[in-house]
């Protein structure tokens, strides 16, 4: 018999890829995971994993399987809310992913309001890259997440700000600096998958020039101090430039900005899930995608 438990259960050891850590994370013995995956592989009539001593691995039945589980865990905890959601009951959880390097200031007082207001709906936050992100909200593995967004994607996409890229250490005094003024000069470019340098040579080769990036650092504090040892001119967004830069402006003008703003899944939706997307929402600017 295929029930939630199983399910659940499959999910947990697929993502910890160990079934100590599946037990720790559904709050049950390790026997009693192990025992539900043996009747579920039963069931199904074939293995879900590959064991050894040192390593558990999705099986290629397993592989196919996951994100199906994942999809019925989420409609089944969708029943679950909306049954609470008529009793005003408040509960579940919400899987949050940050990209990393970006800088929202609001975003950590909304989250602390929305814990505080709800607090029977779990939030669980990681960082990583834009594209490990958008990867994990599609195959179920996260509800939501702030990403930079460089492209088309098949996922549901909210604006929430356009964070213009600055370059800090020109001598000359100046509101703006057309990127082709930055042609053969050494760059410190802040990236960390966030979108920094993507933005920055997009708007380069649609100038006709190409850039001279020195490093790409993943953290502001070391692109700061490779900047102060004469590495070169450090680009990065505004938000995380407190003192101050001159902002890069395209051929035509315009700024050059990477574009914030969160994904999540057009058919897998919970109402926890709907709930914090709507606080979320509430950091839009007026420019919308």
């Amino acid at each position: 018999m295929m029930d939630i438990l199983k399910l659940e259960a499959f999910v947990a050891v697929a993502e910890e890829e160990s079934f100590g850590g599946a037990a720790a994370r559904i709050g049950v013995a390790q026997s009693t995971v192990s025992s539900r995956i043996k009747e579920l592989e039963s069931h199904l009539g074939q293995r879900l994993f590959t064991r050894t001593s040192r390593q558990v691995r999705l099986s290629p039945a397993g592989e196919a399987a996951l994100p199906r589980a994942r999809a019925a865990l989420a409609a089944l905890d969708g029943v679950r809310q909306a049954v609470d959601d008529v009793a005003g009951i408040r509960r579940g959880r919400v899987r949050l992913g940050l990209v990393s390097g970006a800088d929202i200031p609001e975003l950590g007082e909304i989250l602390a309001a929305f814990a505080t207001e709800f607090p029977g709906i779990e939030l669980v936050i990681t960082s990583a890259s834009s594209f490990d992100l958008e990867q994990a909200v599609s195959d179920g593995t996260l509800d939501i997440a702030v990403v930079v967004r460089t492209g088309r994607t098949p996922l549901r996409w909210k604006e929430l700000l356009r964070d213009p890229l600055t370059v800090v250490g020109l001598t000359a005094a100046t509101a703006t600096v057309p990127v082709t003024d930055l042609r053969a000069r050494p760059l410190v470019v802040l990236d960390a998958g966030a979108g920094s340098r993507t933005a920055l040579e997009s708007a380069a080769r649609r100038a006709g020039v190409r850039l001279e990036i020195a490093v790409q650092v993943s953290t502001p504090g070391m692109a700061w101090d490779l900047h102060s040892r004469g590495m070169g001119l450090l680009v990065v967004p505004r938000s995380l430039a407190p003192n101050g830069g001159t902002v890069v402006v395209d051929a035509e003008g315009a700024e050059t900005a990477v574009r914030v703003g969160l994904i999540s899944h057009p058919d897998v939706r919970t109402s926890a899930t709907e709930l914090l997307l709507e606080r979320l929402a509430a950091l839009m600017s007026p420019t919308t995608a």
